[in-house]
């Protein structure tokens, strides 16, 4: 063969991919679930100790999903439910109170107090009949007066003292002990729920589509890679980026998340590879954001320091071949068609 001879026509690997439609829209289409997909991200990082699911696991909000190392928290509840029962132990205590034992002494000094309050009365008596027959001194009255005041003050004190045995626990030591045992039950409460939180649970219904964890990893926190990722396949969506600059071939109206749109367009996905399917699609909202592009098809071409908006299309009749949440599709929208709300 020599360079003027023609080149031969060589036959494409696999059928290009045509816009039907004229003056229309050609976007990168992702599969996602109609509720999208969630990835659960350890609350904490630590070491994964159970794993109670696998991958196509239908699963209903609360399931356990995974459980990471608790030993250290329960360590601290064992501690906790001690000094509550510790705390408690107070308040009975309080209750008790007074003592059988404990009345007894506290009597016998009131009436020690009172048998000597007595006798100094009586010297008393005495030293004041002394005095008014002539005899004694105005110094031993004044000393016998003193004792018989010191002994009276003596046995208010005991009589004091037994009143306030016989009364049992002050209220307010009460209300301490009380409000302590309260803030220890806290804090097993909250303990609890610090350790519940470990069991990783599934936030909406659905089929477990990816499981990235297994028992003796350590699970981290980084939200770019989840331990598990959820969604609902019983509902497909194609979620299309279309560029910002192609987006006014679409619609006339902005901002728009309509239940019911009028004159809608019409819309078709392919997927791609060697057997391809068509299907159509049927639009459900525009999302009113737009954002730097991130999910690339990787033709050469494309440009990357683009923003795009994402509108969302129901899969109405999906193809034979099975779709994925997350595949790529090629999504071909009908142009020039203005969308009214119907309301």
């Amino acid at each position: 063969m020599t360079a003027k001879e023609p080149k031969p026509d060589l036959p494409l690997a696999r059928p290009a991919a045509i816009n039907p439609y004229e003056n229309g829209i050609s976007a990168l289409g992702v599969v996602e679930p109609a509720q999208r997909s969630v990835g659960i991200v350890a609350p904490e990082a630590g070491l994964v100790v159970e794993v109670f699911v696998d991958v196509n696991d239908s699963v209903e909000v609360g399931t356990p999903l995974f459980r990471l190392d608790s030993r250290r928290i329960e360590g601290d509840l064992i501690r906790a439910h001690a000094s509550v029962m510790a705390a408690q132990a107070e308040v009975t205590r309080w209750h008790a109170l007074p003592r059988p034992e404990d009345v007894p002494p506290v009597q016998a000094a009131v009436d020690v107090a009172k048998a000597l309050l007595e006798d100094r009365e009586d010297q008393l008596r005495v030293i004041q009949e002394t005095l008014a027959r002539g005899s004694g001194t105005d110094r031993d009255l004044a000393r016998n007066q003193f004792q018989v005041q010191a002994a009276k003050a003596e046995y208010e004190r005991a009589l004091a003292e037994l009143t306030r045995t016989k009364a049992g626990g002050w209220e307010p030591d009460l209300t301490v002990l009380t409000g302590r045992v309260e803030a220890l039950q806290a804090e097993v409460e909250a303990m609890t729920i610090l350790k519940d939180r470990l069991t990783v649970k599934a936030s909406k219904t659905g089929k477990v589509l990816r499981r990235s964890v297994e028992p003796g990893e350590f699970a981290s926190i980084d939200s770019t890679r989840p331990a598990m990722v959820i969604g609902d396949l019983t509902q497909l969506n194609i979620r299309a980026q279309i560029d910002e600059e192609d987006i006014g071939l679409l619609t006339q109206v902005t901002g728009t998340s309509l239940k019911e749109i009028a004159n809608k367009p019409r819309a078709r996905a392919r997927t791609r590879g060697a057997n391809s399917n068509n299907f159509e699609l049927d639009l459900i909202r525009i999302e009113p954001f737009a954002h730097p592009k991130v999910d690339l098809a990787g033709a050469n071409f494309e440009r990357v320091d683009t923003r795009v908006i994402d509108v969302i299309f129901l899969v109405t009749n999906p193809p034979a071949a099975p779709l994925f949440p997350g595949q790529a599709v090629d999504v071909f929208i009908e142009g020039n068609q203005v969308i009214r709300p119907t309301n």
